[in-house]
């Protein structure tokens, strides 16, 4: 296959190859270039793209997935067939790889990894850190989730459950280390420089879930590899973002979630006719009480948000690895369509498109050693995204999105709309 005449990102921190040419064979990208400087082989079947752009899948960092079958957001809906469906609603919107953090008990997460390529099309591929470790059940913030987190009572049950999931060959190891506004107990430094150290042991990378801006230091200073959320109690003094470039700690701003209580109202883009086709009106109403600020809310609310955007321009301006993680996957923060999202907030935060794009494609893949995608270059998997708007122009042309490929496979975007309408 030979896709000519699109002006193409690559995902690495280069100019973008106009009127490009891209070659793939047996799903995987063989040549990139400039139609002048590449000829497609004769028999190479051409597909011409000429006024439009093309991408690498999305590589999100950050999900949870199984738990939300329309308006019900419940333990019970975990099964294969719902991973599944929320695993094809990330490719509709253009993510091609999502890690499950922390929430996957039992087998169907590993199953599905393990099959996927051969026998699920159209599906993101899916990367999973199986149960994440916090603090008897101080884990996830949702009920539904709460249960797939193991309890940590001590360092050697650290230690065991970490080799408990070196077993299973998780793709990273999550941790949370929040007291949910004073709910929860925290999980002990102790406890957690374990988890670290065991991980490293094994080779595995640690992802915490981070609240407070102390605790944020002190997993810094214990080697963490990555927070999942910036620090919302302040904004990040300038030694902890420095701390952070140096130590190549890496940051997912998940600005999505937290953009929840800003809003008088109905926020407008959940009227966006994207969103729509894949998440029902009923649903989307209710996302909009959880978006709407509470009386007396919206001040601290707002006060948080800032501290976080600047917190994120600052970490972006000291080079720090900024990555794409939206925490999809909680009730009413939609597959695929909050990656979307995060990447327009993350550039109303003060990064450039350009930076936002590496942040979600090339950077995030290099983070957890997912050699086969993350950028369009040879030997990659030729997951890429058609646009027909350049997102280096304007973010949201993310969303402009003609066509999907995983795998060098199209993606029927339109049966899958069918089959969520029925």
């Amino acid at each position: 296959m030979a896709y000519e005449g699109a002006r193409l990102i690559t995902g690495l921190p280069a100019a973008p190859i106009e009127d490009a040419v891209l070659l793939v064979a047996d799903g995987v990208v063989t040549a990139v270039g400039a139609r002048g400087d590449l000829t497609p082989p004769a028999a190479a079947r051409r597909v011409d793209l000429s006024g439009r752009t093309v991408m690498p899948a999305l590589v999100s960092l950050h999900g949870h997935v199984g738990f939300q079958d329309g308006l019900s957001y419940a333990a019970g809906n975990y099964t294969r067939a719902n991973i599944i469906d929320h695993l094809r609603r990330y490719a509709y919107y253009g993510v091609g790889t999502i890690v499950s953090l922390g929430t996957d008990a039992g087998d169907a997460a590993f199953d599905i990894r393990d099959e996927q390529a051969a026998a699920l099309p159209a599906t993101a591929r899916l990367r999973t850190a199986g149960r994440g470790l916090a603090a008897p059940n101080a884990g996830p913030g949702a009920l539904a989730l709460r249960g797939s987190a193991y309890g940590v009572t001590s360092a050697e049950q650290a230690r065991g459950y970490v080799a408990e999931l070196a077993e299973r060959a998780v793709d990273v190891v999550k941790i949370w280390v929040d007291d949910r506004g004073g709910t929860v107990q925290k999980l002990d430094p102790v406890f957690y420089r374990a988890v670290i150290d065991a991980a490293h042991a094994r080779g595995l990378r640690v992802v915490a879930h981070v609240c407070y801006h102390d605790d944020a230091w002190e997993l810094v200073r214990a080697g963490v590899d990555g927070l999942a959320h910036l620090v919302r109690d302040r904004e990040m003094e300038a030694a902890l973002i420095a701390a952070i470039a140096e130590r190549d700690v890496f940051v997912m701003p998940n600005l999505g979630v937290s953009e929840r209580r800003l809003h008088a109202g109905a926020p407008g883009w959940l009227d966006d006719p994207f969103l729509a086709e894949s998440v029902p009106a009923a649903v989307r109403r209710r996302a909009a009480d959880a978006l709407r600020a509470q009386a007396g809310d919206a001040p601290g609310a707002r006060q948080r948000y800032a501290w976080m955007e600047r917190s994120l321009e600052q970490l972006a301006a000291a080079g720090a690895q900024v990555v794409l993680g939206a925490d999809s996957g909680v009730r009413d923060h939609f597959f695929g369509y909050a990656e979307q999202r995060e990447l327009e907030l993350m550039v109303a935060a003060g990064l450039t498109p350009a930076q936002a794009i590496v942040a979600a494609t090339s950077r995030a893949a290099e983070i957890l050693a997912l050699d086969e995608v993350g950028s369009l270059a040879p030997g990659k998997s030729a997951d890429f995204v058609v646009l027909d708007a350049d997102p280096l122009e304007d973010i949201t042309n993310t969303r402009r999105i003609a066509d999907v490929y995983l795998r060098g496979a199209r993606v029927d975007r339109a049966a899958l709309r069918a089959g969520w309408a029925e």
